[in-house]
Formats: C-alpha cells, structure tokens, sequence
C-alpha cells in the first residue's frame, strides 16, 4: 500500500463514522475458509464506529415451497449459523446478540401453491435493534420470522436485509455472496434504472442475481442510497469495497454515481495532483500554482464521494470553446470517466452559446476519433491560439466537434 492510498482510506472514515449498516452475509460464506477474514473487516467497521445489523439465511440451499422437512432443517441451520457468527465476532472483541426482530406473516398460496411454512416481513422491531445498536451491541437476524400466534416460517433473507434497511434507517446495505453470482455480469456499477434492465435481461431472468438487483431496485429511500453485492470468498472484500474508489463488487446507486462540478480555489492542489503525471509524460503542459489559480474558474471536477479524481477545462474564445487539461487518475481509467467529462464540456459550451468545441492533444488522438470527433488543422483555431500552438512546438493534433 502506498501513503497516498492511506490518504485515501482516511478520506471515508469520517463519512461512514456513525452509519448503519446492514450486512447480509450467505449461510455459505459463514462455513467458507475466508469467513475469519470477513469477520476481521467486521472488526474494522466496528473499530471505525461504523454501526451494522448482521443478517443471515437459514438454508444452504432453498428449497420453495418450504416443506415441514426443510422447515426444521431450516431451524436447525440458522441456529448453527447464529451461533458460529456469535462465536467468532465475540473472539475478536465484538459485542453480539442474536434478536426476534421481525414480526412475519404466511405468504399463503401464490398461483395456486401453498407457501405454509414461508413467510414474509410485516414489521420489523425497530425499538429492539436500536436499543442494542445504542448499548454498542452487534444485532444478529436470523431469517426465521414469526407470527403473532408463535407460528415460525422461512424468510427470503435477500429481502430481510432491504426490509431491515429501510426500517432502520441504513445508508447501504451490503450483501455477501458466492462468486457465481457475480460471474454473471461483468460491470461493477449500475444506477437503478440499470439494474432494473439488466434484471429482466433473459440471460439472468429468474436468478437470484436477478431478484436481488429487483429488489434492490425498489429499495432506495432517503436513507438507502448504495447497495453492495461482494464476493463473500474474497479476503478484503468489505474493506476494499467501502474504502476505495473503484471498488470490487457491484454497486447499485440511486443517482448518477459521482459529481461533476465547477472547481474552485479550494482544488487547485487537486488539479495540479491529477494532471502531474500528464505533466511528466509529455501529455499536458506545465502549469504553475499561480497559472492554474488565475484559470481555475474555467476548470470541472469529478468527484466519487468527495475525492476529486477527473478535471476538465474549457477555455471561451470568440465563440469557440476549447477543451482542455482533461485528464483522469490512472486509477479510475477504463470506467468511462474520461467521457464524462467531455460530454459535460460539450453540454456547458452549447449552453454559453459556442458553435465549436475543439481539443488539441499529442497522445490521445484515438479517444477523440472514438468520441467521433472531427480531425482538423491548425486553420480552424482562433489566430491567437493558432500562435501559441506554432510557439509550443508540440505539433498537437487538432479535433473538433460542432455544437450546432
């Protein structure tokens, strides 16, 4: 790890310090070789002051409808993985206890078939999570509910964990899972309009991925507004996802994910930080600390929760605009960001009235032919700027885009 990594681990802490989280961990990652690594991430989170709820399926392999054979199996199961997780979190420290948090009701008969040992939520118990949440207390929920008549039924604990979520109050809900079911797309980050479209895409429809981006989908409240779906096999898999950028599972956001906003003094060392290694391979010109302060005001910024990772200029002459310093951390290359922003400055000069956007770059001339825009020469460019160019000796390529 490098210092500038811990910079940016530390950049979240303050964010998530008080949260509530919930984390729904798979009954097969409880009993998978890496589980002693998922419950020191849980120590981490814990540590940090980073409040969770645990929960936790009751079958290993579900079987709907339940039958009396599953049912006890069922009971059985989550009374093993309620006292394996109550164990291990206690060795490192934790507080936790296991709670009848939800009130349950049958789900009765669904196109003809009796569900009678399958239930779902009709009401968490708020006051008993939070007054154990309040004492420091880890809250375990098994996914067994009951009825106001003692009856118990099996709950789809995919859908306990958004339930709890929303009653609670939590800002993400995190989800452990087997691999496969990542294996089944190969983009890590989708809005919910997003996930809804890939949720019905034939490829996945009727999977269980397919059900949790549903209902993820129908999940997001003021409060909720990330859901996370980890490879619970994977060392770091909390951790890594919670506190970098790029992240290493699939993220589900309510709103387009990060900001793209007009900088300002206060990230004049950012910009200078982003473009430095533009600066050192020749990409970019070098720009002092009094330039870049003097230009600022024509400078963007894109933020993935409040680190700046992108930046992007555009400079007005007559009426043209010029694109220019866009450049974004080789950490977050590949995802699109790059685009992004140059749509956003195509979309700020048509509204300041510009005819003609143009770019001049020495080495980026294929992501320009790919945004399709025009190769030129020298000619189209303001005398001004046709003069500072000759000067340089850079030989940039010069490309446009007409704006109207």
């Amino acid at each position: 790890m490098e210092f500038g990594d811990l910079r940016g681990i530390l950049h979240y802490v303050p964010q998530f310090r008080n949260k509530l989280f919930v984390i729904k961990i798979d009954g097969s990652v409880v009993h998978s070789d890496n589980f002693s690594n998922v419950v020191l991430d849980l120590a981490v989170l814990n540590s940090l002051k980073i409040n969770f709820i645990i929960v936790h399926d009751s079958l290993i392999h579900e079987c709907k409808p339940t039958s009396e054979e599953q049912l006890e199996l069922g009971l059985n199961e989550s009374s093993k993985l309620t006292n394996i997780l109550m164990r291990e979190l206690t060795a490192v420290g934790l507080k936790v206890a296991t709670v009848n948090a939800v009130i349950a009701r049958g789900k009765g008969v669904i196109e003809g078939v009796d569900y009678p040992h399958d239930g779902k939520v009709e009401k968490i118990d708020e006051p008993s999570l939070s007054a154990l949440l309040d004492k420091g207390i880890v809250p375990i929920v098994p996914s067994i509910g009951f009825d106001t008549l003692g009856s118990n039924f099996i709950l789809d604990s995919d859908s306990l964990a958004f339930s709890v979520g929303l009653s609670m109050g939590s800002s993400k809900v995190i989800m452990l899972v087997e691999p496969k079911i990542l294996n089944q797309t190969d983009k890590n980050e989708y809005s919910v309009t997003e996930a809804t479209k890939l949720a019905q895409n034939e490829d996945i429809s009727g999977s269980r991925l397919s059900e949790i981006l549903l209902t993820a989908a129908n999940s997001f409240s003021k409060a909720i507004d990330r859901v996370h779906i980890l490879n619970g096999f994977s060392d770091y898999a909390i951790l890594a996802e919670l506190f970098s950028n790029e992240g290493v599972g699939i993220m589900i956001h309510r709103d387009p994910y990060g900001l793209i906003r007009s900088a300002d003094e206060g990230d004049v060392s950012e910009v200078i930080s982003i473009i430095q290694s533009a600066i050192l391979e020749d990409e970019l010109l070098p720009r002092s600390l009094s330039e870049l302060n003097s230009i600022i005001k024509d400078f963007y910024v894109l933020e993935i929760d409040g680190n700046v990772v992108g930046t992007v200029a555009i400079h007005i002459i007559d009426d043209l605009a010029e694109l220019a310093c866009l450049f974004v951390k080789k950490s977050h290359e590949g995802v699109g960001y790059g685009k992004r922003l140059v749509s956003h400055a195509v979309e700020t000069a048509k509204k300041k009235g510009m005819s003609k956007i143009f770019a001049l770059s020495t080495q980026a001339a294929g992501f320009f032919e790919k945004m399709k825009w025009e190769k030129s020469d020298a000619l189209i460019l303001p005398d001004q700027r046709r003069k500072k160019l000759m000067e340089s000796g850079r030989n940039s390529k010069v490309f446009f885009s007409q704006l109207n």
